[in-house]
């Protein structure tokens, strides 16, 4: 059980306020794409401050939410603090200001039979990282009877492998599943050491240039790929998650990806000399044509 005073000061800091009266705003007037088709198996979030990103992330999960309906939802988080390993939080209850979640041990064991070179048990390993604490309150307001099987994903290449076998062991799970990836795209100004194009218009063409690029190997590309760009253009805070989200659904056949929104923390606070700003992608994905 991941208590109270454990959680919420990180957790205050992501989505101060009313949770369930942000995320009714976020969605206000939003209507999923007539584009997508179901099912839908996945999706990709971001996970700053739902100030932030919090629309962007809420009317991707409304979207999947339109076309899945899963028992279990599994989400590959960033990586944010010291940690040895990928790791997997395996059993209890997860909290949130919507209500409690419910950790899928059955399936947990599961991703850790086929994924033991990969992963290991480790709830500790959780408790002061962000990228799956700001999701979860989402989470249970789409989904509010899944149960989750939240696990942490290095930026490394065990990530591939820990995808695939994620996706073996849900294929042979009977129940409805849909998996998330946690992650942001790219972190640009001199705090984030990364000024390649200065200030100013330039440097925002040459930040979203950066995160398009991303986005296209995210709807379209590998596992291997997405390691490989994140490490050559610094677009992506975990690419570990996103890989091992690309690999479990490659596995499932369900890998095609569409954007459902993209915008920048520049668009919520804008700077006239656009020295900083981060760039979140909301991405579905389903069966290719």
């Amino acid at each position: 059980m991941i208590r109270s005073d454990l959680r919420r000061p990180a957790a205050r800091a992501f989505y101060p306020g009313d949770c369930r009266r942000e995320l009714v705003a976020f969605t206000s007037g939003f209507e999923p794409s007539a584009e997508l088709t179901g099912p839908l198996a996945g999706a990709i979030l971001p996970h700053g401050g739902w100030m932030y990103s919090g629309r962007v992330a809420a009317r991707t999960l409304a979207s999947l939410a339109a076309h899945s309906q899963p028992v279990t939802v599994v989400i590959f988080g960033s990586v944010h603090v010291p940690l040895g390993a990928n790791a997997l939080y395996p059993a209890g209850r997860w909290e949130t200001p919507l209500g409690d979640l419910e950790v899928d041990a059955e399936a947990g064991q599961a991703i850790l039979r086929r994924a033991g070179d990969y992963l290991r048990p480790d709830s500790e390993g959780h408790r002061y990282e962000h990228s799956l604490e700001v999701l979860t309150p989402m989470v249970k307001y789409f989904f509010p009877a899944a149960a989750i099987v939240p696990i942490m994903v290095l930026p490394d290449n065990n990530a591939l492998g820990l995808g695939r076998a994620a996706g073996e062991a849900l294929g042979e799970l009977d129940r409805p599943v849909v998996l998330l990836a946690s992650s942001d795209l790219t972190h640009y100004g001199a705090e984030y050491g990364l000024l390649s194009a200065g200030t100013g218009d330039p440097a925002e063409r040459w930040m979203q240039a950066n995160d398009r690029r991303m986005i296209e190997i995210l709807c379209s590309g590998s596992g291997t790929e997405v390691l490989a760009e994140a490490s050559r253009h610094m677009n992506a805070c975990g690419p570990g998650a996103l890989a091992a989200l690309k690999e479990a659904l490659r596995v499932m056949d369900r890998q095609h990806g569409q954007l459902v929104e993209y915008a920048t923390s520049h668009d919520i606070e804008p700077d006239a000399l656009f020295q900083r700003a981060v760039g979140y992608a909301g991405i579905v994905f389903g069966p290719g044509d």
